[in-house]
């Protein structure tokens, strides 16, 4: 493997930790928002009856 070669997949696995990082900090983001918003929980609950209805049909 050629120097060049190391430097390449260095720089490829850092911008793949740097995209990893910065998506983590999003889905924390969004997470946060889901938290407090008071939607959230009726949201969840309307899907869960929702999917048990559909289920108790077929």
């Amino acid at each position: 493997m050629t120097m060049f070669q190391r430097k390449r997949i260095k720089a490829i696995q850092e911008e793949v930790e740097s995209q990893r990082a910065a998506a983590e900090v999003r889905a924390d983001g969004l997470l946060e928002k889901l938290k407090e918003s008071k939607w959230t929980a009726p949201i969840l609950l309307g899907a869960v009856v929702f999917a048990i209805v559909l289920w108790g049909l077929s």
